[in-house]
C-alpha cells in the first residue's frame, strides 16, 4: 500500500485523490463520497468482510503527505497531520512535518504563516519527545534543514524577506522559542543531565543552514528588491565556502547576486560573480564523474528510453525524470545580460568598455547575443556619450538579423543627447578657463560641430522611426530622449518642433512630466525666457484638455489621468533660464510660486536665484539675495535639501564685498563658520579684506586678517593679503595715534557707524542683521 501511494505521489500529474482512495481502501474506511473519489475507488477491488484491514505506519502518512505537497493541497495536509496522532496514534516525525511545510510553500498563494507555525510546532514537539524519552528509546530523526528551507521558501514567495532572514539567523544561533522548554527541563533534571539535555536540543532543533538555505533567503530578498541584502548573503556564502561541508553558491544563487549587481550598477562585483559562475562547469564535471560511478545500475533504464542525450532530464533517487530543470554549468544568456547591464548602469557609463567586452564574450560563448544584451550595452554607451559606438552596435544588430526594439532606439538617441551635453560642457569649461586667465577668445567651431552632429543624428533616427515602413513605433521615452538631444545641442526650435510632432500623436502618445522637463531644459540651455513661459502655457493647456476629457469620461464611467503640475526639476530649469536671460526679479517670483505650489526647492535652486540677483550688481539686488538666504533659514521654507551650503555663502560674500559692504560680508564669514561649520576659503577673506581697503577701513581689515591667523591662515603667504596688510598698517599708523590721543572710540573716515550701515542695508528693521555690525571693540583693537 505504501509503495502504491508513493507511486501516486510521484506521478505527473500527482494523483492525489487516487492516493487517498488507496489509503481508505487499505484501512477499510468509507470516505465521504464525491464524484472524483467514487471514480477512483471504483477501479479498486472491494475487500471481503473477513479480510483484515491494514495498519498504517509513519511511512504511509509520509507518502500521503508527499502527495498533498506535490498536489499543492495544504488544507488536506493539515487534516492528515492532525489525524495521525488523534485517530491512529502515530507521532509525526521530522519528515512528515517537513513535507507538510512544503505543501504550504507550494500552495497558490503560499501559506507562509501556516508554514512558520508548523515549523515552530515541529521543533517544539521534537524537543519534548527528546527530553521526555528514556535514553534507550529511539526518538527518530531530528528536524532537518529541509523543513527550514521549505518554510523560508514559503516566506520568500510571500514577500516576507525580513522573517526569512530572521529564520536563517535562528538556524545559526538556535530557536529562541525553545528556551522556556529548555529551562523547564533543566529544573526537572539534575545538573549532571543539563549538558546532555543541551546536546539533545542542539541535535533535534538546531539545523545548520546549507547552500539551499542561503540561496532561498537571497531569493526572498530579491523578490522584495532588497539588493544590498542579497549581496550580504552572497558574501556570507563566500565566507562559508571552506566549511565542512562547504557552502557553495549554485547557479541560481549566483544569478540572484548578478541581479543585485545589475540593479545597483556594481560592475566589479558583477564580473566577479560571472567568473564564479564560469567555475561551475569544472565542479559539475567532477561531481558527474563521481555520480556516474555510483549509479551505474540506473543507466540501463536511461538507455532504453533514449533520455541520456536530452538536457531536459534529471536523476532523482534512481528514477529518470523528464522535464526537470538542469543546474547551470556556466554562464547562460541571463547571466551575461545581467553582467552587461551592471557595467552599463555605472555612473556616467564609465564601464561601457567592459559592457562591450562582455557582449563580445557572450556572442562567442553562447553562440549569439540577443536584443536585451545589445540594448544593455548601448545603454552603457548612452551614459558615456559614446554615440558613434552606439550606432555601430545598432548596425551590428541588423547584420546579425537581431531586430532592435523601441528601447534600443531610445538608448541610441539618448547617447546622442549625452554626447551633445558633454561637448557643450567641455566648450563652456574652456571658455571659462580662458576668461579667468585673460587669454584671447578661441574659435569654438569644432566644439559647436561636436554639439550639433550627434543631435542631428538623433533627429534623423527619430524621423526614420516615424516613417511608414518602420517596424518600430517610437514611444514617449523616445520622444523625451530626442527633445533632450535638442536641448543639449542648443537647438530650441528643433525641440519645439519635436514637441509639436508629439502633440499630433494625440490619443496614441501623451506627453508626461519628463517631456515638459526636457523642453524646459532646452529653454534653460539658451536662456530663452519666452520659451520657458511657453512651456508653462503648454502645461496649462494640457491640463485643460485633461479636465475636459475627464468630464466626458466621467459620463462613461472611465478613469482619466491626473493633471500635471510643474515639479522641482521644471521650476529649477525655469529659474536658471531667468538667470541666464537676465530676469532676476522673475527668478525670485518663480521661487515664491514654486513654494506656493508645495514644491521643495533644494540648495541649488536657492543659489541660482541668489546668483540671478547678485549678477545685477546693485545694492537693491544684493538685498534680494540676502532675502533668499533668509528664506533658506526660515522654518517656514526650510527643507533638508534646502540648507545653505558653501556655494550659498560664497555667492553672498562675494556680492557684498563687490558692492562695498565688507562689514556684512564679514558677518556672513562668521555665519559660515558658526551655522554651517564651513571653513571659509582664503579667497573669501581676500575679497572681504580688499573691500575694507577700498572703503577706507584699514583697522577692520587688520582685525579680519588677525582673525585669519586664528583660523589657521597665514596672510603673509597670500600676495594680495600681504599687500593689503602693509597698506592697512600705514593707514592705521596715520589715524591710530590721533584716535587714541583724542580719546575717540572710532573715526568717521576709518570706520563708519555700524548702525548707519545697517539702516542702509537692512529691510523691515531686521535686528539680527544689525547685530553683526559691532564697533565697541575698536578702542581696544587700536590700542593693541
Amino acid at each position: 500500500m505504501n509503495v502504491a501511494i508513493d507511486a501516486c505521489a510521484r506521478a505527473r500529474p500527482t494523483r492525489l485523490k487516487q492516493a487517498f482512495a488507496l489509503f481508505h481502501h487499505g484501512l477499510g474506511i468509507s470516505p465521504v463520497p464525491t464524484a472524483a473519489a467514487a471514480a477512483a475507488a471504483a477501479s479498486l477491488p472491494v475487500p471481503k468482510k473477513s479480510q483484515p484491514t491494514l495498519s498504517p505506519n509513519v511511512f504511509t502518512f509520509g507518502a500521503l503527505m508527499s502527495a498533498c505537497a506535490r498536489g499543492r493541497d495544504p488544507d488536506r495536509a493539515m487534516t492528515l497531520l492532525r489525524s495521525m496522532k488523534e485517530e491512529h496514534g502515530i507521532e509525526p516525525n521530522a519528515v512528515v512535518y517537513s513535507t507538510a511545510i512544503s505543501a504550504c510553500e507550494r500552495s497558490d498563494p503560499p501559506k507562509a504563516e501556516l508554514a512558520l507555525e508548523l515549523l515552530r510546532e515541529a521543533t517544539t514537539a521534537l524537543l519534548l519527545a527528546t527530553t521526555n524519552t528514556n535514553a534507550n528509546t529511539k526518538t527518530g530523526p531530528p528536524m532537518s534543514v529541509v523543513g527550514y528551507n521549505a518554510a523560508i521558501s514559503a516566506l520568500a514567495r510571500a514577500g516576507q524577506w525580513k522573517v526569512a532572514v530572521q529564520l536563517l539567523e535562528e538556524m545559526t544561533t538556535g530557536p529562541k522559542h525553545l528556551l522556556p522548554i529548555l529551562t523547564t527541563n533543566h529544573t526537572d533534571h539534575n545538573n549532571n543531565n543539563n549538558d546532555d539535555t543541551q546536546q539533545k536540543v542542539n541535535h533535534h532543533c538546531h539545523a545548520k543552514p546549507d547552500a539551499v538555505t542561503y540561496g532561498t533567503v537571497m531569493a526572498a530578498c530579491e523578490r522584495s528588491e532588497e539588493w544590498y541584502q542579497v549581496l550580504r548573503f552572497a558574501d556570507a556564502m563566500q565566507t562559508h565556502a571552506n566549511d565542512d561541508p562547504p557552502i557553495v553558491m549554485d547557479g541560481m544563487a549566483i544569478t540572484s547576486a548578478l541581479h543585485a549587481c545589475q540593479r545597483l550598477g556594481m560592475a566589479d562585483e558583477a564580473i566577479f560573480y560571472l567568473n564564479l559562475m564560469k567555475g561551475l562547469a569544472s565542479n559539475d564535471d567532477n561531481n558527474d564523474a563521481t555520480s556516474n560511478n555510483n549509479n551505474n545500475t540506473n543507466t540501463n533504464a536511461s538507455s532504453r528510453n533514449g533520455w541520456e542525450k536530452k538536457r531536459t532530464q534529471s536523476l532523482t533517487q534512481g528514477r529518470e525524470r523528464k522535464g526537470g530543470r538542469q543546474p547551470l554549468k556556466g554562464p547562460d544568456a541571463v547571466a551575461y545580460r545581467l553582467a552587461i547591464s551592471a557595467c552599463a548602469r555605472t555612473p556616467r557609463g564609465e564601464r561601457w568598455i567592459d559592457a562591450i567586452r562582455l557582449l563580445d564574450e557572450m556572442r562567442k560563448e553562447t553562440g549569439a547575443a540577443d536584443v536585451v544584451a545589445y540594448t544593455a550595452a548601448i545603454t552603457g554607451c548612452a551614459g558615456a556619450g559614446e554615440w558613434i559606438k552606439a550606432f555601430q552596435l545598432l548596425d551590428l544588430m541588423r547584420k546579425e538579423n537581431i531586430e532592435p526594439n523601441v528601447v534600443t532606439y531610445s538608448a541610441v538617441i539618448d547617447a546622442c543627447a549625452t554626447a551633445s551635453a558633454m561637448a557643450a560642457r567641455s566648450r563652456d569649461d574652456t571658455t571659462n578657463n580662458n576668461n579667468n586667465n585673460g587669454d584671447e577668445k578661441v574659435d569654438n567651431t569644432d566644439s559647436h560641430n561636436a554639439t550639433q552632429k550627434p543631435m542631428k543624428k538623433a533627429i534623423q533616427l527619430l524621423k526614420a522611426l516615424n516613417k511608414d515602413q518602420s517596424t518600430v513605433d517610437p514611444n514617449i521615452v523616445t520622444y523625451n530622449a530626442a527633445i533632450r538631444a535638442c536641448a543639449e545641442g542648443l537647438d530650441l526650435d528643433a525641440a519645439f518642433c519635436i514637441m509639436k510632432e508629439l502633440q499630433s500623436c494625440k490619443g496614441r502618445i501623451e506627453p508626461n512630466i519628463v517631456t515638459y522637463g526636457s523642453l524646459m531644459t532646452a529653454c534653460e540651455r539658451v536662456g530663452n525666457v519666452d520659451g520657458a513661459s511657453r512651456v508653462f502655457q503648454m502645461m496649462r493647456d494640457h491640463n485643460e484638455q485633461l479636465q475636459n476629457s475627464k468630464e466626458e469620461e466621467h459620463e462613461k464611467g472611465t478613469v482619466t489621468k491626473r493633471t500635471m503640475k510643474p515639479n522641482e526639476i521644471i521650476y529649477g530649469a525655469a529659474i536658471s533660464c531667468c538667470r541666464k536671460g537676465g530676469e532676476p526679479e522673475r527668478a525670485l517670483l518663480l521661487l515664491r510660486k514654486m513654494i506656493q505650489d508645495g514644491r521643495q526647492p533644494n540648495a541649488a535652486t536657492f543659489n541660482t536665484v541668489m546668483m540671478a540677483q547678485t549678477e545685477e550688481g546693485t545694492a537693491k539686488s544684493v538685498q534680494r539675495a540676502v532675502l533668499v538666504y533668509r528664506m533658506m533659514k526660515s522654518p517656514k521654507y526650510n527643507t533638508p535639501t534646502g540648507q545653505p551650503n558653501r556655494q550659498t555663502y560664497t555667492i553672498l560674500i562675494r556680492a557684498l564685498a563687490a558692492n562695498r559692504m565688507p562689514e556684512i560680508a564679514e558677518s556672513f564669514l562668521r555665519l559660515m563658520q558658526q551655522d554651517s561649520s564651513f571653513q571659509p576659503d582664503v579667497d573669501l577673506y581676500t575679497t572681504t579684506v580688499t573691500s575694507y581697503e577700498r572703503c577706507g577701513h584699514p583697522l577692520k581689515a587688520l582685525r579680519l586678517m588677525e582673525s585669519m591667523t586664528r583660523d589657521g591662515y597665514d596672510f603673509y603667504e597670500v600676495k594680495v593679503l600681504n599687500a593689503a596688510f602693509k597698506k592697512a598698517v600705514k593707514l592705521a599708523n596715520a589715524v591710530g595715534s590721533g584716535l587714541i590721543g583724542n580719546g575717540n572710540s572710532t573715526s568717521t573716515d576709518a570706520m563708519p557707524s555700524a548702525s548707519t550701515e545697517g539702516k542702509r542695508f537692512s529691510s523691515d528693521g531686521d535686528k539680527d542683521m544689525k547685530d553683526f555690525f559691532v564697533s565697541d571693540s575698536d578702542r581696544e583693537f587700536i590700542k593693541k
